[in-house]
């Protein structure tokens, strides 16, 4: 199982450093940027294992309140992105709210692709238990 946990912590650190990637090469279109440092791939990279390992992390914990779980989750990525741009010197090249957006925005389609995720998981769980429904009740007639 640790296999497993260990495979989801790799998958969503490169997927997430990949839309960031990409929402940063869009911004730096705009502002006439010509190219993403080769340091800022690895410093954006190592943000976001710590991130997603954050995450992973405080997702063990029940929480009462949706609310607060997604509170959580936003404060802890608002605090190392914070700290990161200011350990890695993001700042002096883009503004301190380009990056916390872009953390925003790839948090919210990942949160809104497992709300599909999920939906479709229990579509599947209830297609099964009807047919084990239908196999019962053939077996008790």
């Amino acid at each position: 199982m640790k296999t497993d946990n260990f495979k989801k912590i790799i998958l969503y650190v490169f997927t997430s450093t990949g839309a960031v990637l990409f929402l940063l090469a869009i911004f730096a279109m705009f502002q006439e940027y010509k190219a993403i440092n080769a340091d800022t791939v690895l410093e954006i990279t190592g943000a976001n294992i710590v991130i997603t390992i954050g995450l992973s992390l405080t997702h063990k914990i029940e929480f009462r309140y949706v609310i607060l779980e997604f509170l959580l989750d936003i404060g802890f990525m608002v605090i190392v992105i914070v700290l990161s741009g200011v350990i890695f010197n993001w700042y002096s090249s883009i503004p301190v709210w380009v990056p916390l957006v872009i953390v925003l925005l790839i948090y919210i389609l990942f949160y809104l692709l497992d709300i599909v995720r999920v939906q479709k998981d229990i579509k599947e769980i209830n297609r099964l238990l009807q047919k084990l429904r239908e196999k019962e009740d053939n077996n008790a007639s």
